[in-house]
């Protein structure tokens, strides 16, 4: 009887332990460039993903809402290969996109948590990309293609610094959007400037970002989704 018991016992414990396993996914790799959609729901309030980074790498994260989706609160928090948290914009009750990034103090495997902020229970689909940002500097010069694959293209300003930067849309048919954002470990990019403009039209801003918060500059496609139907437009960027 007691070695009937001790067997049962053994074997419920190790169904319990397969089930937890089962519920226990590895996250999901990614790498720069790449769109992946997932959902969120009443149940599956995150989903974890890996990043591999260099040191030094300006990594930008897009998270967007699907077309139709009632996601209306999304957030992202992101832990460094030790564990310790570099983003968390999950007190940023502003954002129904959220743009976040960081700067990479090591190489390794970054966990990108796509979530909700923590005031929110709305559900609904998501897209998710992961960008390494160019930094530009005074003299530069930048040639630029946005398409339906590169979705929005994304650079970085230097902090405390005073910058002049003209852009341009040079081909295509499809107006590009021009964006100046600001964003910090803890909120989601806001908006500084920006502009629509038509082919050989100079649009130039002159600003002194801050040395608090990441300053980007983005040339793309309209803020819903990251996919377009028929892009394929150049532009310019001349940094002074």
């Amino acid at each position: 009887m007691f070695k009937r018991l001790a067997i049962f016992t053994s074997f419920a414990l190790l169904m319990v332990f397969a089930a937890a396993t089962v519920e226990a996914k590895a996250p999901t790799s990614i790498a720069y460039g790449d769109v992946v959609e997932g959902e969120l729901t009443a149940k599956v309030k995150k989903i974890d993903y890996t990043l591999t980074v260099a040191k030094g790498d300006i990594v930008v994260l897009d998270m967007r809402r699907g077309k139709d989706s009632e996601l209306y609160s999304t957030a992202i928090i992101v832990n460094d290969p030790d564990g310790n948290e570099v983003v968390n914009t999950t007190e940023d009750t502003s954002a129904n996109n959220t743009v976040a990034g960081f700067t990479a103090d090591s190489d390794g495997d970054y966990t990108v948590t796509a979530t909700r902020n923590n005031y929110s229970d709305t559900t609904g689909t998501f897209e998710l990309r992961p960008t390494a940002a160019k930094l530009l500097q005074s003299g530069d010069s930048v040639k630029g293609l946005v398409t339906n694959d590169t979705a929005d293209v994304y650079y970085a300003l230097p902090a405390d610094t005073d910058v002049k930067i003209s852009y341009a849309q040079t081909t295509g048919d499809y107006f590009l959007y021009f964006r100046i954002v600001v964003l910090d470990s803890k909120t989601s990019a806001s908006l500084s400037a920006s502009s629509t403009a038509i082919k050989g039209i100079i649009w130039t801003v002159g600003l002194k970002t801050e040395a608090d918060y990441m300053t980007l500059v983005s040339v793309g496609g309209n803020e819903y989704d990251l996919q377009h139907d028929d892009i394929s437009s150049k532009f310019t960027l001349d940094v002074e």
